[in-house]
């Protein structure tokens, strides 16, 4: 799937746009998370064509407090057994912020101190996590299914023997003790 990215900003007699070819998901051969837009802080409206025009700078997975990002995550097929997480969180620019924290329950389970808003944009993925009866329960999220993370562990794992390509906004938030 070829992914472009449109932005626009507001000059004193229209709009502009600003457009990018991304990527093709149907070359990736292992995860691969690509950040495609976001912000240290929620902007200042309206946006001038100086901050969408030129060359994108990638900003990482996760941003500070308050960050916004937009980011790709396409996962190939992992096969039988989740794929390791500190191999892949290795690979992958996480930027300022998150706290990726590991779960005990190995595997590639894990946290981040954001909201997570997920879109499947190509292929299925099963999401593991962690019940309140002590088991592991999972679901399937396919095409078009939308899933938000508070903050919550969770693993991927994609069996579908295709790839799956997800649309995140990573919402960097605070975590507190209960």
């Amino acid at each position: 799937m070829d992914i472009r990215r449109f932005a626009t900003a507001e000059t004193p007699t229209g709009v502009i746009t600003q457009t990018d070819d991304l990527l093709d998901t149907a070359y990736r051969e292992s995860v691969d998370v690509i950040n495609i837009w976001g912000f240290d802080r929620v902007p200042d409206l309206p946006l001038r064509p100086e901050d969408v025009r030129g060359a994108f700078q990638s900003m990482g997975a996760f941003g500070p407090l308050g960050g916004i990002r937009a980011d790709l995550y396409v996962m190939p097929p992992f096969g039988d057994e989740p794929p390791d997480l500190g191999e892949i969180a290795s690979k992958i620019d996480l930027g300022t912020g998150g706290g990726m924290v590991p779960g005990a329950e190995g595997g590639g389970m894990h946290r981040t101190d954001t909201v997570d808003l997920v879109t499947v944009i190509e292929g299925e993925t099963n999401v593991a996590y962690p019940g309140e009866d002590g088991t592991e329960h999972e679901i399937t999220i396919k095409v078009g299914d939308f899933l938000i993370h508070n903050g919550t562990f969770h693993r991927w794992h994609n069996r579908s023997g295709k790839t799956c390509t997800l649309l995140f906004v990573a919402i960097a938030a605070e975590r507190k003790d209960s």
